[in-house]
């Protein structure tokens, strides 16, 4: 459960420009088709979103809005590309002081349900592909509570 900090801001922003490369910088001398961010809050993954401008559908403005509804829902966020295209990575947690921005040492919350889970679920699918035009959105393979958004 990361703590937002304003050094991972600055690290994770510059990692975005190196792994976009052409696409944030004209003049960039490479990029990365595949790569992901560690797990970052709310706060650091809107900070992240907004270095890619547009690519195709994708609008890191618009997305980095998108995540706020999310804050404090989430365990984290991961971003990066997958095959080339912008992969948004979502985490849940399992219990209620497993969310971002919770301390280390927070007091011990409650199970998560998988009706809270469903829910949330469904939120940030119709938020994804509905709102904010993402090709799909789906569970994916790096955790059991991982879900990601998809843009081709």
């Amino acid at each position: 459960m990361p703590v937002t900090s304003a050094r991972r801001i600055q690290v994770a922003q510059q990692f975005v420009r190196f792994g976009f490369g052409e696409h944030v910088d004209e003049n960039a001398p490479f990029y990365s088709a595949d790569f992901l961010t560690q797990e970052l809050t709310t706060t650091e993954v809107q900070a992240v979103l907004s270095i890619v401008p547009r690519y195709n559908a994708f609008s890191g403005v618009n997305v980095a809005g998108g995540t706020e509804r999310f804050r404090g829902r989430v365990r984290g966020w991961k971003f990066g590309r997958s095959a080339s295209a912008p992969i948004l990575v979502v985490t849940l947690p399992d219990w209620s002081h497993q969310a971002e921005e919770q301390p280390l040492g927070a007091p011990l919350g409650r199970p998560i349900d998988e009706g809270q889970h469903a829910a949330i679920v469904a939120e940030l699918q119709d938020t994804f592909e509905h709102q904010l035009d993402a090709h799909r959105f789906g569970p994916h393979p790096s955790w059991g509570n991982a879900y990601a958004a998809w843009w081709a």
